[in-house]
């Protein structure tokens, strides 16, 4: 029997797996969703999904839905589901949401059985790193999800009490890296380079020290070392790093959105 999956909201993560989806050939006709902006629906209608002008049609055909609403209108959207949740048999819920805790879901949405993600921006390019809460889930679920998040990225099981802590740093981590990029594209201009030149050196520096680093049995720090000879230029970096708590300052900044994302819950 073919599954068909439900997207509740389609902006860039919900957008970006039910594109990954489809690439790997998935029937159009088996995804649905249900998104109330018309120019944002538009996009995944031409690809063939099916848009349904409702939460209650949509839950009705599909066995799997998404949940890609903004956290803090859940509960508020939640309540106007609640008629139709009583009166289905049982469904599966994946819910891409910060903050919101798989306890909170489970009272919201019932006897349904309900796995909580989060998965990053980079999704949308085919390279998302994804986090499943696997303690209150079968196996046959966690199977499902990854089944349909490898179209999209690497998946990870982790504890509940770890997501927060997942959406403090893979979750927002992206930012962090695009600030980290920018600094070193502006260090290069302001040392003479054009910005094309520098923002070329730092993206091929990333890919391959990134692409070293996976193929390496080594840890980063050990890798560090091999690039900083005595006396050299590298030291003379690291230096102004140490000076001024680079990885102190990066630990200080997973915590407090780590933090954030518990106060959204």
């Amino acid at each position: 029997m073919t599954q068909k999956i439900f997207f509740i909201g389609v902006g860039n993560m919900g957008g970006a797996i039910l594109k990954g989806l489809l690439q790997a050939k998935k029937s159009p006709q088996d995804i649905l969703f249900f998104e109330p902006n018309n120019l944002t629906a538009k996009e995944y209608e031409s690809l063939g999904a099916l848009r349904v002008p409702s939460f209650e049609e949509g839950i009705k055909q599909a066995e799997t839905a998404f949940i890609c609403v903004k956290p803090q209108i859940f509960k508020t959207v939640v309540s106007s589901w609640k008629k139709d949740l009583q009166q289905l048999s049982k469904k599966v819920f994946i819910s891409i949401m910060a903050g919101i805790p798989s306890t909170t879901l489970k009272n919201e949405l019932g006897s349904h059985e309900v796995l909580r993600v989060m998965p990053n921006l980079p999704l949308t390019v085919g390279k998302g790193a994804i986090a499943l809460s696997a303690d209150f889930v079968s196996e046959e679920t966690l199977v499902l999800a990854e089944s349909i998040f490898k179209n999209v990225g690497n998946t990870v099981r982790v504890q509940e009490s770890w997501m927060d802590a997942v959406t403090g740093l893979s979750g927002s981590g992206p930012a962090y890296v695009f600030e980290f990029i920018e600094g070193l594209i502006m260090g290069g201009v302001k040392m003479g380079l054009t910005r094309a030149a520098a923002k070329e050196l730092v993206l091929a520096t990333l890919e391959g020290s990134l692409e070293l680093l996976k193929q390496s049995s080594k840890e980063p720090q050990a890798l560090t070392a091999m690039v900083s000879s005595p006396g050299g230029t590298t030291i003379a970096g690291l230096q102004v790093l140490e000076e001024k708590a680079f990885r102190g300052l990066l630990m200080r900044t997973v915590e407090a959105a780590t933090q954030r994302s518990k106060e959204l819950g």
